[in-house]
């Protein structure tokens, strides 16, 4: 989505205070989403705020995205210093996360490190249908693909797969496949709605 709409995304897994080791969640990070910065937050400890505000800077503005219960807005609450947005604990029932901030809202951070935009949790974002975004988030597999002997593999059955090759040398998170796959059905299906 962030590529599909021209933003430099950074992935935030928030709340590694909850977690003995945060380290194997952040190695699906890295996997899923390579070259994508990823930082490990707690907005409860403090932990990682340096490392979030480093992305923004003078002249940059950010938007935390995500389903609600993440901390998105304990995030912004502990980047400016103040209890600015409302915040909520997660429900005991289930151990999910709360609808609390229900409009966006833009926030200067302090010492000109940048704008902060706190959005609402989202139930399920959808990709546009721009095939942009899903080439940008999966150019190692399109780099790997101009190798397929065939220009319209389709990473399957075909002979002389390069993609195929290089999951099974172990070159290639075979995941990776599997969620560009998934990624271009989702843009199928957003094409199909617009007509």
């Amino acid at each position: 989505m962030a590529a599909a709409g021209g933003c430099a995304p950074v992935l935030v897994l928030n709340k590694v205070d909850l977690v003995a080791d945060p380290e194997p969640a952040l190695a699906v990070l890295r996997a899923v989403a390579p070259g994508v910065p990823v930082v490990a937050t707690s907005a409860q400890r403090g932990d990682g705020l340096d490392a979030l505000a480093a992305q923004l800077g003078r002249g940059r503005t950010g938007a935390l995205i995500g389903s609600s219960g993440v901390g998105k807005s304990t995030l912004v609450n502990a980047l400016l210093g103040s209890e600015r947005q409302a915040t909520a604990e997660i429900r005991a029932r289930d151990d999910r996360g709360r609808h609390t901030t229900t409009s966006r809202a833009l926030f200067a951070l302090p010492h000109g490190a940048g704008l902060l935009v706190d959005t609402p949790g989202l139930r399920l974002p959808r990709m546009s249908a721009d095939p942009a975004g899903v080439a940008a988030a999966f150019a190692d597999v399109d780099e790997l693909a101009a190798g397929c002997r065939f220009s319209d593999c389709r990473h399957e059955t075909e002979p002389g797969c390069a993609v195929r090759a290089a999951i099974a040398a172990g070159e290639l998170d075979p995941a990776r496949l599997r969620h560009r796959r998934t990624l271009e059905g989702e843009q199928r299906w957003a094409a199909a709605r617009r007509r």
